[in-house]
């Protein structure tokens, strides 16, 4: 064996051993990646939007707490599939807007699917669906409309944070205005 197969057969061997660790920190790293660290996992919520839901009948029921408390309906059109519907969520979950949420609102969330379910619902609230979701109506406590947001105004939920929210939802509730979250 002349040295220059010699020296051939070291490099291919250099260049699988390189490879195959390559291989294996590449495999590592992305399993590391795709399972969720345990504080991650502790964190997960469930899903805002029940796909089994009677979206009617969950109206009917807050409207009825709503008459009852003296409180508004906020009625939320999304899906769980939708990244901006899940933020949205997760603004109205934070300490100081969840209680005041809850002083004001009463919540229903609406699952529109893939825009195969509960259309109905959105036309019937005077919601247009066509500037994106999350979309949302807010009633008085007598049934009345407030408004919707019918311009897109939560659509952008990924760059809210919850004071803006919180503001938005003072609005509605303080001066029955739907106005750009900012």
């Amino acid at each position: 064996m002349t040295r220059i197969q010699t020296y051939k057969q070291r490099l291919r061997h250099g260049a699988v051993v390189v490879l195959a660790a390559s291989l294996a920190a590449a495999g590592c790293a992305y399993a590391q990646w795709a399972k969720p660290a345990p504080a991650q996992a502790a964190e997960q919520r469930p899903q805002p939007y029940n796909p089994a839901a009677d979206a009617n009948k969950d109206l009917a029921a807050a409207q009825a707490r709503a008459r009852a408390a003296k409180k508004g309906v906020m009625v939320i059109f999304g899906a769980n599939w939708c990244p901006d519907c899940i933020v949205l969520h997760r603004l109205l979950d934070e300490p100081e807007t969840r209680a005041y949420v809850r002083a004001h609102f009463e919540v229903v969330s609406v699952d529109l699917g893939r825009f195969n379910k509960n259309t109905d619902l959105a036309q019937r609230l005077g919601v247009n669906l066509d500037k994106g979701i999350p979309a949302a109506a807010f009633l008085a406590a007598n049934g009345s409309s407030i408004g919707n947001t019918n311009q897109g105004e939560l659509e952008a939920s990924r760059n809210y944070h919850s004071d803006m929210i919180l503001r938005f939802l003072r609005e509605v509730a303080e001066h029955h205005k739907i106005t750009r979250p900012e």
